[in-house]
């Protein structure tokens, strides 16, 4: 890593996927001065617990399916990009509905935005579905299902290393092992200066606070009160019999039962993983147990083995614990906040990674322009939540 400078035009807070990814754009788009800080190693947070997977159906919300649409593109163009490689894998994701019902519906939404938009997606009736997903038991319980065609997934360390590569080489500075410990302010309290790491002050007339769960925390030393709140996710990687996997060579699609608070899909090298979705477990980010439980343990696998019958004697090759930071509405929130010069990119609620890319475009814009013509950025404001505490609504993930 690069010596720790005395100043900076603009320092970023989070070595994760979106601090790297806005480190990158805001060293290549611009002439400003670029440090990168990160308290532990490169993805060592949520980002290296992401599941990565790169999907385009956000029901109704076309504003994410844009996003994730672009995003998805430039990890696809990623090694051109940034002259870094990157894992990636294509595999369609799949809502599977009942008419009638919010999954349902969701699902239709989701399809009706995609064609818009025309990302490639395909809606599957009932009596096509046993021939088009034949691991799953009792298909005709649906009445259709939405394929998102093009979706796939990567691998979110993979993506932050490259990203923080990719920025120094454009001329950016990361340092690792170096904690922010609060923004510094001018004596009026309206603009910022710099920043406290482990006492040594570093002068900068901007800051991008894009380090997880730990972003409040920052944010509340310039008075500024994010509603974020962390939750423990668990996530299983299997096994599969080696008959079920040579009957199905893409093992299972990217997918979660409508109404579940899970997903699945597949892993590199033949395994296959499967995860908790908002939970609701509030936790530390500091000290939390980094190993799922026994009795989650035993509803993923029962409930995987209701879905796909034949995983039920798959084999656990490895577990692990990782960190959702959620919003009420369990929307982003990417805005200038408090001091002048002071920005927060947080918020992603377990459904981020996807959107690295754009989010550190629109960061860049942002902090830059103090708008963006790539996205509404309104929508992102942490004022939302002044007229309501649940901001855009109580949250549809998990139809």
């Amino acid at each position: 890593m690069d010596d720790l400078p005395d100043d900076a035009d603009v320092v970023i807070v989070g070595g994760g996927v979106m601090g790297t990814s806005t480190a990158f754009f805001l060293a290549r788009e611009t002439d400003r001065d670029v440090l990168l800080l990160e308290k532990d190693a490169i993805a060592a947070g949520s980002t290296g617990d992401s599941s990565a997977i790169l999907r385009h159906h956000y029901g109704d919300q076309a504003i994410y399916s844009r996003m994730a649409w672009w995003s998805h593109e430039f990890y696809r163009r990623f090694e051109a990009e940034t002259g870094q490689p990157l894992s990636h894998a294509e595999n369609p994701l799949v809502r599977f509905g009942v008419e009638g019902t919010p999954s349902g519906e969701y699902a239709q939404d989701g399809y009706e935005v995609l064609s818009e938009l025309d990302v490639p997606v395909t809606r599957y009736e009932r009596e096509s579905l046993p021939d088009r997903y034949p691991m799953v038991a009792d298909a005709e319980r649906y009445d259709f299902a939405v394929s998102d065609d093009a979706a796939g997934y990567s691998d979110g360390s993979d993506a932050a290393r490259g990203f923080e590569r990719a920025a120094r080489e454009q001329g950016a500075t990361v340092v690792t092992g170096t904690a922010v410990e609060s923004i510094v302010t001018d004596e009026n309290g309206s603009t910022v200066v710099g920043v406290d790491v482990d006492g040594t002050r570093i002068a900068c007339s901007e800051v991008v606070i894009a380090a997880g769960p730990w972003t409040p925390r920052l944010a509340e030393t310039v008075g500024v009160e994010l509603p974020i709140v962390p939750t423990r996710e668990q996530v299983l990687l299997l096994d599969p019999p080696a008959e079920y996997a040579e009957r199905y060579s893409s093992l299972v699609p990217t997918t979660a039962l409508p109404g579940g608070e899970w997903y699945v899909r597949p892993d590199v090298g033949g395994g296959i993983l499967v995860g908790t979705h908002h939970t609701g477990e509030a936790v530390d980010p500091n000290e939390y147990d980094a190993t799922p439980d026994e009795s989650t343990i035993l509803e993923l696998v029962d409930q995987l083995g209701d879905l796909i019958p034949e995983l039920r004697d798959a084999g656990i090759q490895g577990r692990y614990c990782g960190i959702y930071s959620n919003t009420p509405d369990h929307d982003f929130i990417i805005d200038a906040v408090g001091p002048a010069g002071c920005y927060v990119a947080c918020g992603f609620s377990g459904h981020g990674f996807k959107q690295a890319p754009a989010v550190g475009r629109i960061v860049t814009d942002l902090v830059t322009e103090g708008t963006s013509e790539f996205v509404d950025l309104e929508y992102f404001s942490l004022s939302r939540f002044e007229g309501s505490p649940e901001g855009h609504g109580a949250p549809a993930d998990n139809v």
